[in-house]
C-alpha cells in the first residue's frame, strides 16, 4: 500500500513510544509526541496534532500486514503498549521492492548536490543491515543516470540560501555579471531557488530596487546575512510568475501569441513533450503541424526557436520572427 512521509513519521513515532516497555500509552500521548516529532524533522513549531481517528488508523496499519509490521499492540483501559516486549517494527523485513524503491530515492536525490538531503539519508541506510540492500542499491548506480555538472560553481550556496527563504532571513549578496568588472551588492529578500538548463537562480526582492530579481548562483561572490532589515513577504507566487514564462526570464511583459510551423520529423517532438502548458495544435498534414502558444518573448523563448530554426518557422508575432532573422544572418556572416 502507498504510504506518505507523515504517515511513515507517526508509526515510527509510535513505535519508538511503545518500546519504552516502563508505561503505556494514551491516544493522546501518541498524537502529541507525533506532533512533536513532526516539528523537530521538519525545524518547525506548528503543533499540528493527529486526530483520535488518525492515530487509531496507525496502529490497525502498524498491526495488519500491509507493511509487513504485525505490531503486536495490546489495549488495556485505553492504554497501548507492545504485547512482545522485544518487537519493533524497525526489524520487520523489507521486500525486495521496497529495497529497490529506496535505492532509486537515494540516487534521485544524489544529483542535487549543494543540498543535504543526501547525506542526511545516510544514518537511515545504516539502519538497513542487509546484503540485498547494498547489492539493489549497487545495481541502481548503473541502471538511472543523470545530467549533472557536480562541480559548477555556487551550488555551495544552495542549502544555506534554502534555509535563509525558509527562516524568512533578508540577506546581503555580493553579485558580479558576465558583463560587470567589479562586485556589485544587493539587499535580497529571498523567495525561490530555481533550476533551469543546468543553473540553480535565485528569486527575491530586490530592497534597493523594489522589484523582483533573479540572481544565478554561479554569479554570486558572497552570501550573508543582512542585519537592520525586516523581511518583505510580499506576495511571490512562483507558477504566476513564470506562468506565461519559458524558462527563468522574466521580462514583465504581457504575454503573446507566438504562432509556429514544424516540419514532419520535428512535430512528435513537441507532441509528446509540449513546450509549455499553453500549446494547442492548430492544424496538420502530412508534411506541416502548425502550433500556438501565449508567452513573453524573452530570450529563452528565441533561444529555442534558433536550437530548431532548421526544422520550424515562426508565423508571429512579427518581432519575434524579425528578432530571430537578426540572429540568423549573423550567424549566417560568422560560417560564411
Amino acid at each position: 500500500m502507498p504510504v506518505n512521509l507523515d504517515a511513515l513519521l507517526r508509526y515510527h513515532t509510535i513505535n519508538n513510544c511503545l518500546q519504552r516497555r516502563n508505561r503505556k500509552w494514551s491516544w493522546e500521548e501518541l498524537a502529541n509526541a507525533c506532533a512533536e516529532y513532526a516539528d523537530e524533522v521538519a525545524h518547525r513549531d506548528t503543533r499540528n496534532i493527529p486526530s483520535k481517528r488518525t492515530i487509531q488508523n496507525d496502529i490497525k496499519v502498524m498491526r495488519s500486514g500491509d507493511l509487513g509490521y504485525f505490531a503486536p499492540i495490546k489495549t488495556e483501559n485505553g492504554q497501548y503498549f507492545y504485547e512482545d516486549p522485544d518487537y519493533s517494527i524497525k526489524n520487520a523485513t523489507l521486500n525486495k521492492n521496497d529495497f529497490r524503491a529506496i535505492g532509486t530515492a537515494a540516487k534521485v536525490l544524489g544529483q542535487y548536490r549543494g543540498f543535504d538531503f543526501f547525506n542526511d539519508l545516510n544514518p537511515i541506510y545504516r539502519k538497513f543491515e542487509s546484503k540485498l540492500y547494498i547489492k539493489l542499491q549497487e545495481e541502481n548506480q548503473y541502471a538511472i543516470s543523470f545530467e549533472k555538472d557536480e562541480e559548477a560553481r555556487g551550488i555551495h550556496y544552495l542549502q544555506s540560501l534554502l534555509n535563509h527563504i525558509e527562516t524568512k532571513t533578508v540577506l546581503h549578496i555580493g553579485y558580479k555579471k558576465f558583463t560587470d568588472s567589479a562586485v556589485k551588492h544587493h539587499i535580497i529578500h529571498p523567495y525561490l531557488l530555481k533550476e533551469f538548463d543546468g543553473r540553480w537562480y535565485l528569486l527575491g526582492w530586490h530592497d534597493q530596487g523594489k522589484y523582483i530579481i533573479t540572481l544565478a548562483l554561479d554569479r554570486m561572490e558572497e552570501v550573508s546575512e543582512a542585519v537592520g532589515y525586516t523581511y518583505q513577504e510580499g506576495n511571490f507566487n512562483a507558477e504566476e510568475y513564470f506562468g506565461n514564462t519559458l524558462g527563468i526570464t522574466y521580462t514583465g511583459q504581457p504575454a503573446q501569441t507566438v504562432g509556429i510551423e514544424v516540419d514532419a520529423d520535428f512535430a512528435p517532438f513537441l507532441l509528446t513533450k509540449p513546450l509549455h502548458k499553453s500549446q494547442q495544435l492548430l492544424c496538420n498534414d502530412a508534411h506541416v503541424y502548425t502550433f500556438s502558444f501565449r508567452l513573453v518573448i524573452n530570450q529563452e523563448l528565441e533561444n529555442w526557436v534558433l536550437a530548431h530554426s532548421n526544422h520550424l518557422k515562426v508565423l508571429k508575432p512579427i518581432e519575434l520572427k524579425q528578432s530571430i532573422l537578426e540572429k540568423i544572418k549573423k550567424a549566417y556572416h560568422n560560417f560564411s
